[in-house]
């Protein structure tokens, strides 16, 4: 069946409150891997599957996960009924196959059908702190299932971003993904820690983080890609070779002229708004 107009706003619209969400979450550190959305009330199997409305996610690195719930698979999600939520299940009973409803033991925000970022992102850090008793294990209920979806779809329409020249919430998640790993690797190198440390590591260990650094600058934008090239770069050159750490510094010297961009920037757009 091919999707509909109104089908096609939802998925879109939905996609950008994600995105929304996720452009916060990223910029307090969170590694926010992926955000997913589901906007085909006109399909009868797809409703059945995905609890019969409209619906999104955000997805967490495992490795975050681990640090809270380090026995269990877990992400953000945001029904269109029922706002967000902490879904969660154990690892074991993942592994078994057994059956299992998606918001079994999840945890609700209970702030309203579509909260600002800022609220969510409040939501996670609690649920950091306490993942069982943050929230509310009642869920609640701000509309009926596939009750007004037009409506939804203007309301979600705040979170469109207007100075954004391409529609796709895809391609925005990507920027804002790689924009933020992007500031935390410059504001890394240039922070002042720059002792040098004894870290054992196995020789395949280096190796693999060799590999994972080359994927990176084969997959991310370019700036991220630069950062990749030089850390690889920098790393691959120190190998074996004695008193070499601090010859081999490229990826730190690129950092240093992004943040020196970034405050002369900073200080034209002071200069220009002090003149208006």
């Amino acid at each position: 069946m091919a999707e509909t107009p109104l089908a096609g706003a939802l998925k879109n619209a939905i996609g950008h409150y994600m995105t929304a969400v996720a452009e916060k979450l990223l910029a307090e550190g969170t590694p926010v891997s992926s955000v997913s959305t589901w906007g085909r009330y006109d399909d009868d199997e797809g409703r059945e599957k995905h609890h019969n409305d409209v619906e999104g996610s955000l997805n967490l690195n495992d490795s975050f996960v681990r640090r809270f719930l380090p026995d269990a698979e877990a992400g953000l999600h945001w029904s269109g009924t029922s706002g967000w939520c902490l879904w969660s299940m154990s690892k074991g009973r993942a592994s078994a196959g057994g059956s299992f409803y998606f918001y079994d033991g999840a945890r609700w925000l209970g702030a309203g059908l579509i909260p600002d970022p800022d609220r969510v992102a409040a939501f996670l850090s609690a649920v950091q702190l306490d993942p069982h008793s943050a929230g509310s294990d009642d869920r609640p209920f701000y509309r009926q299932p596939l009750e007004d979806l037009s409506g939804l779809c203007e309301r979600l329409q705040v979170h469109r971003r207007v100075d954004y020249g391409n529609p796709s919430y895809e391609l925005r998640f990507n920027e804002a993904r790689c924009g933020a790993y992007y500031d935390r690797t410059a504001r890394a190198l240039t922070s002042g820690a720059d002792d040098i440390v004894n870290v054992p590591v196995r020789r395949g260990e280096l190796e693999a983080l060799l590999h994972l650094l080359e994927f990176a600058e084969g997959s991310s934008h370019k700036p991220v890609r630069l950062f990749a090239d030089y850390l690889a770069g920098d790393i691959a050159q120190r190998r074996g070779e004695g008193g070499s750490v601090n010859e081999h510094r490229r990826a730190l010297t690129y950092a240093i002229e992004v943040k020196e961009r970034k405050g002369q920037a900073e200080r034209r757009q002071h200069k220009d708004d002090d003149g208006e």
